[in-house]
């Protein structure tokens, strides 16, 4: 993943200067920086299926718009490509998102960004300042702009996914090599792949993110 995307932490209540300038920079240089999350690829699936795209469920879209990565912990993720000399997302079209309603969730959070809360709260606010040109304008209290673009359902998708993601991440560098090895198709479909797109998101990604706890866990002596 690229590592070159400055941030700060922010406190929910902050007033910050910003005002989106239609330019599309932050869709341009994004190369190995937009990680789709599972809500992300359903999404985008759907929107897609019904504009009338060749995409019949999450394989699809993963197949035709995204590579494979791996994180520190050795879970597989999805990144959207780039094309062109400007690295631009592969969904930049004509310099606006063609799939702006159906965007990711960094994307539709841009220029902030959350982690897991701690001390009561559901979150931790970022600022992302890498195109400075944006911070110029109006201003817009952070969680106000986060709750605004992030509906209910990617907020309790985020907290039930920031619970999970530091237990799968423990058991995969915990578990051997050749045991990961053999859970990695089960890894990806669970994460990725196992969705209906004529079915609610939610239960489906409980569903799947507790038989990825039970399939990882590791057994009891080692």
């Amino acid at each position: 993943m690229n590592d070159n995307m400055k941030i700060k932490p922010v406190k929910g209540k902050e007033r910050i200067p910003f005002h989106c300038q239609l330019c599309g920079a932050c869709c341009r240089q994004v190369e190995d920086s937009i990680m789709l999350e599972p809500m992300d690829i359903y999404h985008l699936s759907l929107f897609l299926r019904e504009r009338g795209e060749s995409i019949e469920g999450p394989e699809d879209l993963l197949a035709q718009y995204t590579h494979p990565d791996l994180l520190a912990e050795r879970l597989p993720i999805f990144l959207l490509n780039t094309e062109g000399p400007e690295n631009a997302c592969v969904f930049l079209k004509d310099g606006r998102c063609s799939v702006y309603e159906a965007r990711p969730r960094v994307c539709r959070m841009y220029p902030f960004s959350v982690a897991p809360g701690d001390r009561g709260r559901d979150f931790l606010y970022c600022l992302c300042t890498e195109r400075p040109h944006h911070f110029t304008g109006g201003t817009v209290f952070v969680k106000d702009w986060c709750y605004e673009n992030v509906p209910l359902e990617a907020r309790s998708f985020l907290k039930e996914d920031f619970a999970a993601l530091p237990i799968l991440g423990k058991n995969a560098v915990t578990m051997g090599e050749r045991r990961l090895k053999g859970l990695m198709f089960q890894f990806l479909f669970y994460r990725y792949y196992n969705y209906d797109l004529d079915k609610p998101f939610l239960p489906q990604f409980h569903a799947n993110t507790e038989e990825l706890k039970r399939l990882t866990a590791v057994p009891e002596g080692g």
